[in-house]
């Protein structure tokens, strides 16, 4: 069962694989190889960012980060 913790990984998963498809299809692909680093350091951050949105939004609600059964 996928649990909450995960649901920011899936999404920064989705939406890399959203743009690989973009990229690929407006035949653009060649930027990620040219400039991988920049490519990576985006998308840790990105993640980043989504996993504290979540985290935070769940400490705002009170549950204190627990899970709910």
């Amino acid at each position: 069962m996928l649990s909450k913790q995960r649901i920011p990984d899936l999404i920064v998963i989705a939406v890399l694989g959203l743009l690989l498809v973009l990229l690929n299809y407006t035949g653009n692909i060649g930027i990620m190889s040219d400039y991988p680093f920049i490519f990576l350091l985006v998308m840790y951050f990105l993640g980043r960012a989504v996993t504290w949105y979540i985290i935070n939004q769940h400490m705002d609600e009170g549950d204190g980060g627990k899970e709910q059964e």
